[in-house]
Order: structure tokens, then sequence, then C-alpha cells
């Protein structure tokens, strides 16, 4: 391996470390703190909302390292956006539908910087064209379709890891196997086609949350919020795209966390609630409700996402990777089926 792309991952490591430091001594001053109280955690507060600094390694880094194309601007910009939105949600809980609104900006944002997705591989015959339509808005050709995808996908991979944030750990630990796959992809494939900026970036991404996984493991001494989760699920929606359109292989190794979303999403509106409310019928909540530590439910679903990654990384095809996909589906049913009736023999087990 070239030594100089550990320089970057490297950077990305000690500026997170250090980040982390000055806000363990400086949020509890500033009352950047939790509110466990909410959540009926008997514990004293601990600093949030430090995944803050992923966005800023993350923009310091691509300035020193990575060529800044409009693309790679626009993500910046559209980064930024989602980290102070989600930063101010974690100390006034703003309207749902506002934090929505700003997540489709966030998206439009990528897409007017010239991010595009010509094509999509479908499982079953020819590829689906996204480039019929267009039209011209401030001077860049839009395709109609490629942006309404761009947005779709940029917001369900945001939420997706904002929901796995229930227990600490989880989303940094996901984040790291998630990043470390783009970044051996890209790497593969840099034959192809120039690959540098995402090899750069999804390592930067990998080393910040590898560093901030130590601070945040339990028991955690700080916790990144909607700040950190936000920014890391569109960080991972938009270098899927940016790696060429990878994103049959993000949701092969985001199986277990998408499908879980889907079905969080079906039982809320089934019941009549809002799409949009957070709850406590998520998979990592099932663990533990069945008796699981933290810390095992974390490993559950580490080898879970890494086995995903693995296979995500082996296969080539569309049609291999859906099959993988239906594959991951039914584990999914198995597993939720074991939760289950164990579940109802047992109790809650908490």
């Amino acid at each position: 391996m070239n030594l100089q792309l550990l320089i970057p991952p490297i950077f990305s490591f000690v500026f997170t470390l250090l980040g982390i430091f000055l806000m363990l001594k400086f949020f509890p001053r500033l009352r950047l703190m939790d509110r466990p109280h909410e959540y009926g955690l008997n514990r004293a507060p601990i600093p949030y909302g430090g995944g803050i600094i992923f966005f800023m390694v993350f923009a310091v880094s691509a300035l020193l390292f990575v060529n800044i194309t409009g693309p790679i601007f626009g993500v910046i910009v559209a980064g930024f956006l989602i980290t102070l939105i989600s930063f101010i949600d974690d100390r006034i809980r703003l309207n749902p539908w506002l934090r929505l609104a700003a997540q489709a900006l966030a998206g439009i944002i990528v897409v007017l910087s010239g991010v595009e997705i010509q094509l999509i591989n479908a499982p079953f015959g020819l590829p689906v064209f996204l480039d019929k339509i267009q039209f011209q808005i401030f001077g860049q050709t839009v395709w109609l379709f490629s942006a309404l995808a761009i947005v779709i996908w940029l917001i369900m991979m945001m939420n997706v890891m904002n929901w796995m944030d229930g227990i600490p750990g989880l989303t940094s630990g996901i984040t790291v196997i998630a990043q470390v796959s783009l970044f051996l992809l890209s790497t593969r494939q840099f034959n192809i086609v120039d690959q540098s900026a995402i090899i750069t970036i999804s390592s930067v991404i990998a080393a910040s949350a590898a560093a901030f996984l130590i601070f945040d493991f339990p028991k955690p001494k700080i916790l990144m919020g909607d700040t950190g989760s936000m920014f890391l699920g569109f960080m991972l929606g938009v270098l899927s795209i940016l790696a060429g359109g990878k994103l049959a292989t993000a949701v092969l190794i985001m199986g277990f966390p998408v499908l879980d979303a889907f079905w969080v999403i079906l039982k809320r509106i089934i019941s009549g609630g809002s799409p949009l409310k957070g709850d406590n019928s998520h998979l990592h909540h099932k663990l533990l409700n069945v008796g699981l530590s933290e810390k095992q439910a974390l490993f559950f679903n580490y080898s879970l996402c890494t086995v995903c990654a693995a296979i995500a990384l082996m296969l080539n095809s569309s049609f291999s990777k859906f099959i993988a996909f239906i594959g991951v589906l039914f584990v999914m049913g198995a597993v939720g089926v074991v939760l289950y009736l164990r579940t109802n023999k047992y109790g809650s087990g908490r």
C-alpha cells in the first residue's frame, strides 16, 4: 500500500482525538450535555453533540488532501448544513418536518454541485437510465430522475444511520466498517477510474469514527448526537454515489439497518403514528429487551455488518447483490422471529 494513503487517516484520527479532549473539557462548561432523565436513564449527564468533530475533520482534511472540485465543494456545503441543523436539533428539538426539509435541501445542494446518477443497474433486465428529462437551474443541467434518486437516497441513509444511534458505539462502529469497505472498493477500482478523492475521504471518515468509538463505546464519555449520526449517514450516502453509483453495495453493507428502518417505519404507519417520531422498536432495542448487554448487542450488529460488507466486496453484479440482499432479508426475518419468541417466553428481559 502506498504510504501516502496513510497520511490523511492518521491526521484524521489525531485531529479527532484532540477535538474530543477539548469537548470533554469545555462542553460541560457550555452546558452542551445530554438529558438522560428524558430517556429514563439513571446516570449523570455527559457531553452531547460531539459529532460536530466529524464535519470539522472532514472539511479540514478535504482542504488539505483533496482536489476541491465542484461536487466536493457541494458535499462540504451540504455537510455543513446537515451538521448545523442537527447540532441545533440536539439543543432545542426542531420539528421533524423541518429536519426533513433540511435533509432534502442538502440533497439538492449536492445535485446542483454536479453530482449525478446516470443509471441504476436493475437486478433483472436492462439498466434504468435516469437522464431522460433534464432542465437548467442556476446554469447547471439537472436530470430530474437522477436528482430525485439522489435526494431520496441521501435522506434514507441519513435517517438509517441516525436511527441506529440507540446504543453508544453502534453508529461509529458501523461507520468504520462501511467506510473501510468503500475504501477497499475504491482502491480496487482505481485502475478503472480515478477514485483518489473517495479513497482519501472514506479513510478520513473511517479513522475519525474509529477515534470517536474509543470514547463512544459503553460506558461512553461523550455522545455524537444527531449532529454526528446525520452527518455520517450523509457521507456514506454521498460517497457511495461518488464511488461510481455503488448504491447496491451500500445497501448490502447496511442491509440490516436498512431493513430495520423500513420495518419500523411500516409499523409506525400501520399503527397510525408518525414515521418520523422515534421509539424503542429498532433491532438494537429488541436485542436489549431479550437480555443482551449493550456490548453484546454492539458486537452482534458489528458481526452482521462485517459479514454483509465482506459479501458486498466479493460480489460484482447487481443480480448477485440482489440475491445476497434477499438472503439478508431472510436472516433478518429469522432474527426477528427468534427475538419475538424469546421476548414472549421470558418477558422483556430488562
